[in-house]
């Protein structure tokens, strides 16, 4: 009797054991580099939002200031894309598996280099946005 119980301890224990850490996965590695690119981005939701708070006031009142209207709507476009990233990231993906608590499913796998490329690609707008608008309230201050 003593002799199956410590088998059957030992069983148990190799099973749990035996099972893959989430966190260890190439998977959950691809998520922590999505993850970075946003929380990199993330901050600059502030700048988009103060140099559209900046940059609209000017376009309305002098319409033929073409540049600036533009520039507005790279900068809306950008924080829009940001918003609509993170509410489509938030449905595709629990918390477990973006905390890496629960494994991530191979099938999800083309969703993972997706959103990767995406994450970068909406980088790049918004870094580009907010150079653009920068630039503009920089010609414009003497």
């Amino acid at each position: 009797m003593r002799h199956s119980l410590v088998f059957f301890i030992c069983v148990i224990l190799t099973f749990f054991s035996c099972q893959e850490n989430p966190k260890n996965t190439p998977e959950y590695a691809q998520m922590e580099r999505i993850l970075a690119l946003h929380d990199e981005v993330m901050p600059e939701m502030g700048t988009i939002s103060g140099l559209i708070g900046q940059l609209e006031p000017l376009f309305e009142l002098d319409s033929t200031l073409v540049n600036y209207g533009m520039a507005v709507e790279d900068l809306k476009g950008a924080n829009s894309a940001m918003m609509q990233w993170m509410m489509d990231f938030s449905e595709d993906f629990t918390t477990d598996e973006i905390m890496g608590k629960t494994m991530i499913d191979a099938e999800k796998q083309n969703m993972l280099d997706r959103y990767e490329e995406s994450a970068n690609r909406l980088k790049s707008q918004m870094i580009l946005a907010i150079e653009l608008g920068q630039g503009l309230i920089q010609k414009k201050t003497p």
